[in-house]
């Protein structure tokens, strides 16, 4: 598991964790959790929720750390200014992933599915200090701690660097979703290439937020 700290941003998000698991094997029974817990009701659905409380992003449609980081940092923005167009944090990061503002269909296509072996958990938070002060180091690994068990109890699948993320990457699928096939690649390789292609999906991210 990743962690990154953002002090610039108010405290309940205030730091973000990232696990990528491969070959998982329990996608389907996940996302009906995910759909049963949304419509359950009293203190039965909030354990539930809070059970299932992380961003499961298909990883397939992630090429990099900077891709799933630069979607998370414009989740965080609209999270701290109240400015939510979905109902959490965590699939604000789907909305904020896909080139356009259509909830729908960046769930289905950044959202776990029955058929998901690569995924991405996502989960923003921060540990709770001694009386609400600022959490102690060893607060802080016990919180990450407890998150890399609660994880690995949720999924059933191998938990791998995030470095392996690129190599799940389904190029054919993002080329058609970002409108990436007409853009001229110099051919040089095919890392330079993919560089290149990153480079246009983030600044079209970067535009949408900006329209």
């Amino acid at each position: 598991m990743e962690s990154y700290i953002l002090p610039n941003f108010p405290r309940e998000f205030s730091s973000i964790h990232l696990c990528l698991f491969q070959n998982v094997t329990n996608s389907a029974s996940l996302r009906t959790r995910l759909v049963q817990a949304a419509t359950m009701e009293g203190a039965e659905g909030d354990v539930a929720r809070d059970e299932l409380d992380y961003g499961f992003v298909e990883a397939s449609m992630v090429v990099s750390r900077e891709h799933i980081l630069t979607a998370i940092y414009q989740a965080l923005q609209a999270a701290s200014s109240q400015n939510l167009r979905t109902k959490t944090v965590h699939s604000e990061v789907l909305l904020a992933l896909h080139p356009s503002n259509n909830i729908a269909d960046a769930i289905k296509r950044f959202g776990i599915s029955p058929s998901t072996s690569s995924l991405l958990l996502v989960k923003i938070g921060s540990p709770t200090g001694t009386h609400g002060t600022r959490e102690t180091q060893p607060e802080i690994d016990a919180y990450q701690q407890s998150l890399v068990d609660r994880m690995s109890e949720l999924v059933e699948g191998d938990m791998v660097p995030l470095q392996e993320l690129p190599r799940t990457s389904d190029w054919k699928a993002i080329k058609k979703l970002y409108k990436l096939n007409e853009i001229t690649l110099p051919g040089t390789s095919e890392a330079e290439d993919e560089r290149i292609l990153e480079a246009n999906m983030l600044n079209t991210l970067a535009t949408k937020v900006v329209a």
